[in-house]
């Protein structure tokens, strides 16, 4: 069920990098309803509140560069590569590069990245999303430094 409901949402981050889980009507938090008035009218103010699940693709990229010796020797071992890459694509992740295949040390330099966003900006990045989606995105300035 749980996976049903966010299904949709992760169809949306892969066609546009961006994707939204609808609340349901159980998670919805309704607070009681308040008389107010506007001149010598009334009228009743209903507020309603919900979590909702923000999913956002993010490109991340890690670059491995093995120092290994002279010109000549990385030459050859990016011509090796190519003539590998040109044959099967696929079989390059398994070239063995310093005791790992190029497979373990790409996912190992990208899960350094996904680790490394502090708590601080973390909250600091929902708090923004929570923003503008209650009221809106007119005034929306963004500095990362």
């Amino acid at each position: 069920a749980e996976l049903e409901k966010i299904a949709p949402a992760l169809e949306e981050v892969q066609e546009l990098g961006y994707g939204v889980v609808t609340p349901s009507l159980d998670e919805m938090i309704l607070e009681e309803p308040e008389l107010i008035r506007q001149g010598n009218r009334f009228g009743v103010k209903l507020k309603a509140s919900a979590p909702s699940m923000h999913i956002i693709r993010a490109d991340i990229s890690t670059e491995i560069t093995p120092i290994i010796g002279t010109e000549k020797q990385c030459e050859d071992l990016v011509r090796y590569m190519l003539e590998e890459f040109e044959d099967d694509p696929a079989k390059i992740w398994q070239k063995d590069i310093f005791g790992k295949s190029l497979h373990d040390l790409v996912r190992e330099g990208i899960q350094n990245k996904l680790h490394r966003m502090p708590d601080n900006a973390q909250e600091k990045l929902q708090e923004t999303v929570q923003r503008i989606v209650n009221e809106g995105s007119g005034g929306l300035i963004c500095i990362i430094i």
